[in-house]
């Protein structure tokens, strides 16, 4: 499951016979070359200005029309293969600024009973982690309903169909069934009147892109950075998991058994912030909790032989977990998006099993 999370595809493919037209570029495997986006094309295409040439490619990245990108050549046999290496969209600082703003001050946070649009509030509490309520399929509902996979989904659809009479339908299904999907249909059919109702949802919508364009660059690492609801008390917040899923470019990374290391961000009414890291290795379990002060770490300490029971009534082999008094910069609403734009060398998620 965790291990075909995919937030965004990083290739491009220019099909030989799609382009008989025109002549293609003479590419060879390995050349890094520039590419100009020139337009938008149906069906999941751009047109791209390489070497003086326009060409044709099918593509599910976010690109914008008039800007440059980096491409490798992975392939110039049967079909050219390109990969993104410059980024499509910079990550600025305002962008990095305005995801910590997210987590770190409430009043920045979008209020969801404010999104004036019935459908997401129904998808954020559907998602939501609910108190004392143990659910097997948070993760799939959080990757599929969050607005991450929302351009990956429709490119998919337009890929795979021929704008057949059936599409609307699908497409209308996939809008109900997705927080961003819902948001921009409502945002470009709201009358001029309604505009400044859903301020707030077009400012969770921009949250949502930040947090794709943020994936985006750290895909080729294995790590993702996911918010997820949080329902109690009849209010919503928001905490933070990161997932990684190991470098992509490592050849012993490609083997079917991989180590999955988890982290779980958020504040806890009664607990203050709570940090989680585990390290998961087919069902075998090593984590530690980080926790604000020493008296917390005592009473989730004295949690623990509960959670052990729980793991181990869905086969889970617990080796290790661990209570221990956290450094400011680590239970930080920072700290996890910091792990995002750091070299990977700097990992923060170092547990060994």
């Amino acid at each position: 499951m965790i291990t075909c999370i995919h937030v965004s595809s990083s290739q491009m493919v220019i099909h030989n016979e799609d382009d008989k037209k025109h002549t293609l570029p003479d590419l060879k495997k390995n050349q890094m070359i520039s590419a100009k986006v020139l337009k938008l094309l149906p069906r999941g295409n751009a047109q791209l200005l390489i070497n003086g040439q326009k060409v044709v490619a099918k593509t599910a990245l976010l690109m914008k029309p008039g800007e440059q990108v980096q491409l490798k050549v992975l392939s110039q046999k049967d079909d050219i293969i390109l990969k993104l290496i410059g980024p499509v969209q910079k990550m600025t600082t305002r962008q990095i600024s305005s995801l910590v703003g997210f987590f770190s001050n409430n009043e920045s946070i979008p209020d969801p009973a404010d999104i004036k649009i019935k459908n997401v509030k129904e998808l954020l509490y559907d998602m939501a982690l609910k108190s004392d309520e143990p659910d097997k399929t948070f993760l799939p509902k959080l990757i599929e309903k969050s607005g991450m996979l929302w351009e990956k989904k429709v490119a998919q659809l337009l890929l795979g169909n021929d704008l057949s009479p059936g599409i609307k339908d699908k497409l209308d299904m996939l809008l109900k069934q997705d927080i961003k999907g819902n948001i921009l249909k409502e945002l470009s059919g709201a009358d001029p009147g309604r505009f400044e109702a859903l301020k707030t949802a077009a400012a969770f919508s921009e949250t949502l892109e930040n947090f794709q364009v943020l994936n985006h660059h750290s895909s080729d690492s294995g790590r993702f950075l996911l918010p997820f609801p949080i329902f109690s008390e009849s209010a919503f917040s928001f905490g933070q998991l990161l997932i990684d899923t190991g470098d992509k470019t490592k050849k012993d990374n490609k083997d079917a058994d991989k180590l999955i290391q988890l982290s779980f961000l958020l504040d806890m009414s009664r607990l203050g912030p709570l940090r989680a890291d585990f390290s998961i290795l087919k069902k075998k379990m090593t984590g530690r909790f980080l926790l604000k002060d020493e008296d917390t770490c005592k009473y989730v300490e004295s949690m623990i032989p509960e959670l052990k029971t729980r793991l181990a009534s869905i086969d889970y082999q617990v080796h290790q977990i661990t209570c221990i008094t956290a450094e400011k910069k680590d239970i930080q609403h920072s700290s996890l998006i910091e792990t995002l734009i750091k070299a990977r060398d700097n990992k923060v998620l170092n547990i060994v099993i």
